[in-house]
């Protein structure tokens, strides 16, 4: 029996090493095998994670031109109490993922910008400080791009009104604009789905909107912290859509957790139930930790006799 237990936890493992996966870390004596994301990339083919460790040094600008899975340790931790603080993220400046990084998947990072140039390309738990531009280019294509569960400091939109991105999936993330009223903006898409976002961004003129320039777009579950309209040309079912500006409008907050526990009251939160990043199928995750197989138990015999075989048992799981 623990013959074969081993065989399926070995099945298991090889089947998600099929790929090979990566290290990279720029402070010096690490021990990482990698000590700059550019060798990393060189030495990676198509379907190949690179992990990309938290470092007091940045990691630069970077450009994407192959399938690759970027993992990195999220953000946040440190002002959520997840880990002894100091902890550093994985920061970038600005990455580009030119069409030959179609279906890209980028996890855990924090990123000054993001250029995506390439089709299918994934944005997932991931702390923007400024902007991601999808087609950034006027010659691009970025078509079915997913940007899910991100804490977003800036506005997301395509190169104009004229190029713009087709299918792009925009859902759970927060935006959270602090003191940027220009901030937030979503705009220059066709047919998105813009679904359970939470908009924390303070109280502008009026004469700024979270969302412009969009066609044939569904927007559903988000949460607004007012002052927004309603576009002809696209559907809108069951956001928060207050007339003056009221809950979530941002407040000093220093952590996504104190954006989840606000404290409203009981008209605010039957407002608002149900809505925003932290509702639907597949809710924001504090801090960005990226989901992936972690090693749940290892159970090694402390010694075998000559010409035994070492029967080792792996219990698998999943992040979530």
């Amino acid at each position: 029996m623990k013959k074969t237990l081993l065989m399926v936890a070995l099945a298991a493992v090889c089947g998600m090493a099929q790929a090979k996966i990566l290290r990279v870390n720029n402070t010096t004596g690490s021990g990482a095998p990698y000590t700059t994301i550019d060798d990393a990339l060189t030495a990676a083919n198509d379907g190949d994670t690179i992990m990309v460790d938290g470092s007091r040094t940045a990691y630069g600008n970077l450009k994407i031109e192959k399938k690759v899975v970027l993992m990195g340790p999220g953000f946040w931790r440190s002002e959520n109490g997840i880990t002894s603080q100091g902890e550093s993220d994985a920061t970038f400046g600005t990455m580009t993922i030119n069409s030959t990084g179609l279906g890209t998947i980028v996890r855990g990072l924090t990123i000054g910008y993001i250029n995506i140039n390439a089709d299918n390309v994934v944005i997932n738990r991931c702390h923007i400080t400024n902007e991601i531009n999808i087609r950034a280019t006027v010659n691009a294509t970025a078509d079915n791009c997913i940007i899910h569960q991100n804490l977003i400091d800036g506005k997301l939109e395509s190169y104009s009104t004229s190029t713009r991105a087709n299918y792009t999936q925009i859902t759970n993330n927060i935006f959270n604009c602090a003191n940027k009223q220009t901030g937030g903006l979503i705009r220059f898409l066709n047919a998105a789905t813009i679904a359970y976002n939470t908009f924390t961004t303070p109280k502008n003129d009026g004469g700024i909107r979270h969302i412009s320039v969009i066609s044939g777009c569904t927007l559903t579950k988000n949460i607004f912290t007012g002052n927004e309209e309603q576009i002809e040309g696209n559907t809108y079912i069951d956001n928060y859509m207050p007339a003056s500006w009221n809950i979530y409008t941002y407040n000093n907050r220093e952590s996504d957790l104190s954006i989840k526990n606000e404290v409203l009251s009981d008209e605010d939160a039957a407002a608002i139930a149900g809505k925003g990043a932290f509702n639907g199928d597949d809710p924001y995750v504090i801090s960005g930790i990226p989901a992936g197989p972690v090693i749940q138990d290892l159970t090694v015999p402390a010694s075998v006799e000559q010409g035994n075989n070492l029967n080792i048992t792996i219990k698998l799981g999943v992040q979530k």
